[in-house]
C-alpha cells in the first residue's frame, strides 16, 4: 500500500508541470476546493507577510502559516495551479512585486518540504540542500495530505506519533504551527456541528440569540452561508 501510494504522489507530481495531464486527472482549481472542497468553510490561516532581514527577504510567520493551511488542498488542487492562484491572489489583494516575493517564499518552502536544495542555494551556487532530504523509502517527496489535515478522531498515541513524523519532517516549528491549525479547524467543526443540531430547534430572536453566542465577526457570516442562512 505504501509503495502504491509513493508512486501515486510521484505521478502527481509529474503532472504538475503538464497542462494536459493535469486536466485529464480531473484536478479541480483552487476556487472550487476552496467553495466545495476539504477547505470549504474555512479563512485562510495567517498572511502575506514578507519581510526584508539580515539574509535578505525572508518570510514572516503568518506567511508559513498561510503557505501550510494552503498545502492541505494537496491532492485536490496540483502545486502548479495552487501557484498560481498565490500569483493572481496576493496581486489583487497587494501588488505585483509582493506577489513575486511571495512566490518566492513559496518556491523556498516547498524546496524545503521535499528535500531539495532551494532556489537561493542555487543561486548562491549551493547544489545541495541544507536540511536532511526526504527518503522516498520511507515517505513521498510531498507530506501526505493525512500527515497535515489529520482526522480529530485519532488518538493520543496516534496524535503523539503524528507530531513526531511533522518534526522530523518540517521541524519542531511548522510542528506547532500545524498542531494549532489542526486544534482550530477542529474547534469550528464542532461548533459547526453542534448550531447543526441545535438550531433546527430554534427560531426567530432563540436563533438570533444562538448563534451570536456561539460566532462573531466574520465566523458568524461564514457560519451563515455553512449552516443555509441569509447573511
Amino acid at each position: 500500500m505504501r509503495r502504491l501510494l509513493w508512486l501515486t504522489l510521484m505521478l502527481w507530481l509529474a503532472g504538475c508541470c503538464s497542462p494536459p495531464a493535469a486536466a485529464q486527472s480531473g484536478v479541480r482549481n483552487f476556487d472550487q476546493v476552496r467553495n466545495t472542497g476539504s477547505l470549504r468553510g474555512t479563512d485562510l490561516d495567517g498572511d502575506w507577510v514578507v519581510f526584508t532581514g539580515q539574509r535578505g527577504l525572508q518570510p514572516d510567520a503568518a506567511l508559513l502559516r498561510r503557505f501550510d493551511h494552503l498545502l492541505a488542498a494537496m491532492g485536490e488542487v496540483d502545486l502548479r495551479e495552487l501557484r498560481q492562484w498565490i500569483a493572481r491572489e496576493v496581486t489583487r489583494e497587494r501588488d505585483a512585486a509582493t506577489a513575486a516575493q511571495v512566490l518566492a517564499a513559496w518556491d523556498e518552502h516547498l524546496a524545503v518540504l521535499q528535500g531539495k536544495p532551494t532556489p537561493s542555494q542555487e543561486a548562491a551556487g549551493n547544489p545541495y540542500p541544507t536540511h536532511e532530504p526526504v527518503r522516498p523509502t520511507t515517505r513521498g517527496a510531498v507530506p501526505p495530505r493525512a500527515l497535515l489535515t489529520p482526522e480529530p478522531t485519532l488518538d493520543a498515541a496516534q496524535l503523539q506519533a503524528l507530531q513526531k513524523q511533522r518534526v522530523e519532517r518540517f521541524g519542531a516549528e511548522a510542528a506547532v504551527r500545524l498542531r494549532t491549525e489542526d486544534a482550530a479547524r477542529w474547534a469550528w467543526a464542532q461548533r459547526l456541528a453542534q448550531a447543526r443540531a441545535q438550531l433546527p430547534a430554534t427560531a426567530g430572536a432563540e436563533q438570533e440569540a444562538y448563534l451570536k453566542r456561539h460566532f462573531s465577526g466574520t465566523d458568524l457570516l461564514r457560519a451563515r452561508t455553512l449552516l443555509g442562512l441569509p447573511p
